[in-house]
């Protein structure tokens, strides 16, 4: 019998037409209602602007967020204003200044001391000007100094006066060059390496200088066939010489968080998270995202005025931050809010049509903080692509959740393990503690370049993405004691399938403890109650901009990777041991090295994170 339900769960036919937590009524309401073409018109509007953390383009950005949740009636809808001056801290997170920019043109100079040809404009494409590039005029000669941020890129170079073209990002190129009189940067940096890493040659990087760096610079990006005429000039003994001007730079202000609620009849609060940052275009990454819980957000409230759908039991929340960083101003300048959130579904990329070559994934959060609400979205994501493929095998599905002007293609949505790298992580940070549904695209071959543009966002994918969110997202919002035996029921095909994942990798004892933490939480879900860490700093260690751990220690480098110090952070409750905090971390990944992590515990007690009192529990 189990193996037959475990048959038909991982099967994706079109036989899944139902959900165990919702009805057939409301299945069809959300399926009926959501809208991937109305998700794409604002997507468009959205990557009209160049959305940096504080600045006037994210503003409008939020503007048009809070213009369209009024207008879906919304009646709370407004702006949560937290100041950035480079000075507060919000938990972990270092506030960073809002930066703005208002010209920067980069050209090359001929033999008159004329403009000759134009490199990069911010008006046309902002994304050629690296964020938090400070003001500048200056002529100089072009050196190239490879990928300028090794020590050895500068042997027998002299960059004094010069601005220096490197393939390295702009933030370790500076610390290099600025120290020996360079004036300025032209980076060609490339994208994140996938199967198409360096394969487009006119892709432009977004690019990055260090906010809080000592000294200022402007940095210019440009693509990689930019670059390589450049170098071939000056490899046959050319000078070349470049005019930059750049008025931009970083100032006091706000992160600004555009947030509205459908009211609930019972404590609680189920948050709709995406992150509204990110450069012109940033179609999928992220425009998607915050299109897509706009569009959830317009169909529960249509749905619910026009009595398709019941009011929620728990207030239903949506927020558009900048990522991480706002997210971590939110929860800790608001921890009202956070304590009342019981979960989050987080959509970050999520409408990655066929030439961004993206996969899809329904992600769980970290295994160190068990929840039954990552096998709600995989229940959810398992149904649509039932639908879907039935669709694309037989022309017909009861929910083919398709848009007029999309793809017909089945989603094929992969039900994956906790990868770090946005939001999601904040919330299930275990300071916090909200476990977290996390949507996301990868890989995507155009992300953060200036190809990341609307024409490569497929509706349908939009509009699926917004139905996964929006039927896990209520189902959260509505379920009650009542519903706990349907629950059980449906994890239990889940938890049969990790314990023989574990059998075969022999952590069977963490198998049996994840399964009990499992059920116990759907009482504390139902219940309202928060299991937090007693940290002294809420948040986690590396946000954007600012590196709490490596800002404030000074010791011997850390000798875990990133992923690995989130999640034993997240296991440390003041209790366990190390040993004990060592083996539920090899189980989730590999061995694990002790004193690797009793080190990096140590770590994060040194600087105050946690009350650690410089010993080193091992036994």
């Amino acid at each position: 019998m189990r193996l037959a339900i475990i048959l038909a769960l991982a099967l994706s036919t079109s036989a899944q037409t139902t959900l165990p937590f919702l009805t057939d009524k409301e299945i069809t309401a959300l399926a009926s209602e959501i809208s991937g073409e109305t998700a794409k018109r604002n997507l468009e509007g959205l990557s009209r602007q160049h959305r940096m953390r504080g600045s006037r383009g994210f503003r409008a950005a939020a503007d048009q967020v809070l213009a369209e949740l009024k207008r879906y009636g919304y009646a709370d809808a407004h702006i949560e204003s937290f100041p950035t001056d480079g000075k507060i801290f919000y938990g972990t997170q270092r506030s960073r200044p809002a930066w703005n920019a208002e010209f920067a043109e980069l050209w090359e100079i001929d033999a008159n001391g004329a403009h000759a040809t134009r490199l990069a404009s911010w008006d046309a494409a902002p994304i050629t000007l690296a964020q938090d590039s400070a003001s500048a005029d200056v002529t100089a000669e072009l050196i190239d100094v490879g990928s300028g941020a090794a020590e050895a890129d500068y042997a027998n170079k002299d960059v004094r006066g010069k601005i220096v073209l490197a393939s390295a990002q702009p933030g370790p190129v500076a610390e290099r060059a600025l120290s020996r009189g360079a004036l300025g940067i032209v980076s060609y940096a490339q994208n994140q390496r996938t199967a198409w890493y360096g394969e487009n040659d006119n892709l432009v990087r977004w690019g990055h200088l260090e906010t809080f760096a000592s000294q200022k610079t402007f940095a210019f990006m440009v693509s990689l066939k930019t670059a390589r005429a450049l170098q071939q000039r000056l490899a046959s003994g050319e000078a070349i010489r470049l005019h930059a001007k750049v008025i931009a730079g970083q100032e006091n202000g706000d992160y600004n968080i555009p947030t509205g609620t459908i009211p609930g009849s019972e404590p609680g609060e189920i948050v709709f998270s995406c992150h509204l940052d990110h450069p012109r275009p940033g179609a999928n990454d992220n425009a998607s995202g915050c299109a897509a819980i706009l569009e959830v957000a317009r169909t529960l409230s249509k749905l619910i005025a026009e009595k398709r759908l019941a009011p929620p039991r728990r207030t239903i929340r949506f927020v558009w931050p900048p990522e991480i960083e706002g997210t971590l101003a939110l929860l800790n300048g608001r921890p009202e809010i956070a304590k009342n959130i019981r979960a989050a579904v987080h959509l970050d990329m999520v409408g990655g049509g066929p030439e961004t070559k993206a996969i899809f994934h329904v992600t769980r959060g970290p295994a160190s903080q068990p929840s039954f609400v990552y096998d709600v979205a995989d229940t959810v994501a398992m149904f649509v692509n039932a639908q879907s493929e039935a669709l694309a095998k037989t022309g017909s599905a009861r929910f083919p959740l398709v848009a007029s002007d999309g793809s017909k293609d089945p989603l094929r949505a992969e039900l994956a393990p906790l990868s770090l790298g946005s939001d999601h992580q904040v919330y299930s940070d275990s300071s916090f503690a909200i476990p977290a549904i996390y949507l996301n695209d990868w890989p995507d071959r155009y992300i953060h370049t200036n190809l990341d543009v609307p024409a490569n966002i497929d509706s349908t994918k939009l509009g699926r993405a917004a139905f996964i969110a929006a039927a896990s997202g209520y189902a959260l919002a509505t379920i009650g004691d009542e519903d706990k035996p349907a629950l059980l029921e449906m994890m239990e095909p889940f938890a049969l399938e990790r314990r023989a994942r574990a059998m075969r990798r022999k952590t069977l004892p963490f198998a049996d403890w994840y399964e009990r933490e499992m059920r116990a939480s759907v009482d504390r879900f139902l219940r309202g109650v928060h299991v937090t860490a007693p940290r002294k700093v809420k948040g986690t260690m590396s946000a954007f901009g600012y590196d709490y751990l490596t800002a404030n220690y000074k010791g011997p480098a850390i000798r875990l990777n990133p992923e690995y110090q989130y999640e034993a952070l997240n296991l440390w409750d003041g209790n366990r041991t190390d040993a004990e905090i060592r083996d539920l971390l090899s189980a989730i990944y590999e061995p694990v090295a002790l004193e690797d992590v009793t080190q990096f515990l140590d770590a994060v007690g040194a600087i105050g994170v946690i009350p650690r009192g410089g010993t080193s529990p091992s036994k």
